[in-house]
């Protein structure tokens, strides 16, 4: 796909709320440019969907974006503090037909509607322009949109967009000193920036039967409850108070509840064991409006024997009946040490600007194939409050990372905003057991439509930042994101480099790295193996052994212990252990170029940052159960439904490019996603037979399954039941699943009804 990457622009919403003695004097209205840009430094912060450039050409105008076939460009643009919206553009279109056209369109949030159009007899690349005023819907609308798209019926059908500018009247604001009334006032973050969309407007007024004052003040724990009770209410008011400082829990490691709901290989038995409580939990917090941050939201290591943290951030305010208290909750997950299972839960206290009350949680889903379990309970806990160190720092990018998600609505609106395509959305996470389903989605036009997030008590209260783990999709976003980063750097001739020049425990190993390239190795086509099976050697007693070291030097030994059998390059046979070692090579390799430098956190600062993931992303599991240990690279991320879309659509719709620059080697990636067909990588065995390119899979779909072509598409994939499959179309269908269900050929069918897969 050769598709540019964006970055939505972080919208920065100023809310004055002021309570007048008397009447207000009105400032003078005035006429302001709310955005502007002319295309000439590229389309960052433009959602991208299809075949897009920036181009310059004799006879278009420098630096223009061309749009081909059914590609779009789309920004959204806050408008809060103005009225009587404008949008200015400027467009060319070439080699149209009379059934295509070129738009420009606005979203107010009810639809797109065209304000302009280019047909035929108006493709002579030369630029037509006009303005559409006074919008309907527009006027103080943080999620205005605007699109230039193109409905060529083929790929040689162009526009061309040139400058797009959006003015308005700036809202009269009052001028006379406020006075102060009853009405609770919104905390003033300390930040630069609030959150978008931040406020509450509810009464508090709530009609709450679970986690009441009561429950979380005097109460106790004796089951999980309902998710609901956790999440933000509809009518929330603003909290009555700011949470920033330490939140500790009490007796964790004695208190709670516990109860297994499959446990294959009998971890916990009849006895209490450390495995049914709680990790030791200190974190601090900042907030900022009702938003409350985790200053620590990565994987947290906890020295507990068993468990690892990942705190997310959650909400705060009020309700009536809490006895002038504010209420708060987040999500949290546990983290089996040394692997990627990934159990969600959520909690939940009361707290004004001194105290808390006890703090409830509860842990009722995971996504983990073979260890499945619920637990709860209610801790005493001590709130210290102080001025926490950077807090700006926090509030600023927790506000710039939820502005830069994507748009995101139910997985049923595709049939509303599509209807004309006879989209069956329930398609769309069929094949696999609902009661093990965690999430899914279909990323199309720039537009993330997702599932809920069921548990075994109702839907998730935090659905959209439930962490999810990556399994093998790592190998994919990992480990072959950062290979193709150092190609990008220091140039191809590193895909040749040999992993005994760079992984020198290889002298120890019963098999034969004489020629072994990184390339050999992250195809999982080393010749060095036990089992010629399909993924036999990766469900045997050495992959075991490797997965259970925790120590570098115990995993680095088990990933070497496979004999010799084919020349390398001949011989597809997949090992978890092949990917952590052309990790380490990297990172090797990486430290000869730049002194020190980790491979992990490299990708991390140079691709995840850039692409805006959640900061929960920005962390590994790592060998030694320790933050400074080797990225285990095939394995040990952390996702959210937005993360594993943005990295889908840099792969397949952006081309690796971020804010106008290459970021990943282009070769490579075209190759990974299919669009070489000189070269589709390894043959898979067992059967059906897929493609192994890079550390992506590759299903090809033929006219025989009722496609008028034939064509591979890439996807990454992960243990227990995870598919990210990302298609010529644009569109990206995902789901997180732990049956060991991999079901998506007829997802890839539907998604063909909202665009064809062939060209």
């Amino acid at each position: 796909m050769k598709r540019r990457f964006f970055t939505f622009a972080a919208v920065i919403l100023l809310v004055l709320t002021l309570v007048m003695a008397g009447p207000p004097q009105q400032a003078q209205a005035q006429q302001t440019q709310i955005y502007f840009t002319n295309f000439n430094s590229g389309y960052s912060g433009w959602t991208v969907s299809g075949n897009v450039f920036s181009v310059a050409t004799p006879s278009i105008q420098p630096n223009s974006v061309r749009l081909r076939g059914t590609a779009s460009i789309t920004r959204t643009i806050s408008t809060a503090g103005y009225t009587g919206i404008a949008v200015a553009w400027n467009m060319a279109a070439s080699s149209l037909e009379s059934v295509d056209h070129c738009y420009v369109e606005v979203n107010t949030g009810s639809g797109w509607t065209v304000i302009g159009a280019l047909n035929d007899g108006q493709d002579t690349s030369a630029f037509f322009n006009g303005t559409t005023g006074n919008i309907s819907g527009a006027d103080q609308n943080v999620n205005f949109q605007v699109r230039y798209r193109g409905n060529g019926a083929t790929t040689g059908d162009y526009c061309y967009a040139e400058d797009i500018t959006v003015t308005g009247t700036s809202a009269l604001i009052p001028t006379n000193t406020p006075t102060p009334t009853a009405t609770p006032v919104t905390p003033t973050p300390i930040s630069g920036q609030t959150v978008p969309g931040d406020l509450l407007t509810g009464s508090g007024v709530v009609s709450r039967t679970l986690l009441t004052y009561a429950n979380l003040t005097s109460g106790t724990s004796t089951a999980p409850v309902n998710d609901s009770a956790f999440a933000l209410p509809a009518d929330a008011a603003m909290p009555l108070h700011t949470f920033e400082g330490r939140l500790v829990l009490n007796n964790e490691a004695t208190s709670g509840g516990f109860g297994e709901v499959r446990d294959d290989y009998a971890y916990t038995g009849n006895g209490d064991s450390p495995r049914k409580h709680l990790p030791e939990f200190s974190f601090e917090y900042v907030q900022n409006g009702s938003h409350l941050i985790p200053v620590t939201q990565g994987l947290s290591i906890t020295g507990h024997a068993y468990w690892n943290y990942i705190i997310g951030p959650g909400r705060a305010w009020s309700e009536t009946t809490d006895n002038g208290w504010s209420r708060a909750s987040f999500p949290f997950a546990l983290v089996q040490r040394n692997a990627n299972c990934t159990h969600n839960g959520v909690m939940a206290f009361l707290f004004n600007g001194s105290s808390v009350s006890n703090v409830r949680y509860q842990i009722t889903q995971e996504t983990c194939v073979y260890y499945k379990i619920n637990m709860w309970g209610q801790l005493s806990a001590t709130y210290t409050p102080y001025a926490v160190a950077n807090a700006v720092v926090y509030k600023d990018n927790h506000a710039v990372e939820v502005s830069n998600r994507l748009p995101t609505k139910p997985i049923a609106d595709l049939a509303v905003d599509y209807p004309s395509s006879g989209v069956n959305t329930s398609v769309f996470g069929s094949g696999v057991t609902a009661a093990h389903m965690t999430t899914y989605g279909l990323v199309f036009n720039g537009v993330n439509y997702v599932s809920g997030c069921a548990t075994r008590y109702g839907q998730y209260a935090y659905c959209g930042v439930m962490r999810v783990p990556s399994y093998s999709t790592a190998k994919s976003a990992m480990a072959s994101m950062a290979l193709m980063r150092l190609g990008q750097k220091y140039g191809t001739g590193v895909y040749d480099l040999l992993i005994r020049d760079y992984v020198p425990e290889y002298t120890a190993s019963i098999g034969d790295w004489t020629n072994v390239t990184f390339n050999n190795t992250i195809d999982m086509a080393t010749g060095n193996y036990r089992l010629a099976g399909y993924e036999a050697d990766e469900a045997g007693s050495y992959m075991e052994t490797f997965f259970l070291a925790e120590p570098y030097s115990n995993k680095i030994a088990a990933a070497f212990n496979f004999p010799y059998k084919v020349p390398p390059g001949t011989y597809w046979n997949y090992h978890s252990s092949d990917t952590f070692l052309v990790g380490r090579a990297m990172q090797n390799y990486l430290n000869a170029q730049d002194g020190g430098n980790d491979i992990f956190n490299m990708l991390r600062d140079e691709v995840f940052v850039p692409l805006n993931l959640s900061a929960g992303t920005m962390t590994s599991l790592r060998t030694d159960n320790s933050a400074s240990g080797q990225a285990f690279a095939g394995y040990g991320l952390f996702w959210t439904q937005d993360d594993i879309a943005k990295v889908a659509l840099f792969l397949n719709n952006q081309n690796g490019v971020i804010d106008g620059i290459q970021v990943l080697q282009p070769d490579m990636l075209a190759d990974s996603m299919q669009n070489d067909a000189s070269d589709r990588g390894v043959d898979t065995t067992g059967t059906p037979v897929f493609k192994y390119n890079n550390g992506f899979w590759a299903k090809e779909f033929t006219p025989a399954e009722g496609y008028a072509c034939s064509f591979h598409t890439p996807f990454m994939s992960g243990y227990g039941g995870i598919t990210v499959v990302m298609m010529p179309n644009g569109a990206t269908y995902y789901y997180f699943s732990d049956n060991e269900e991999y079901s998506w050929s007829s997802s890839v069918s539907e998604a063909n009804k909202l665009a064809p897969q062939c060209p």
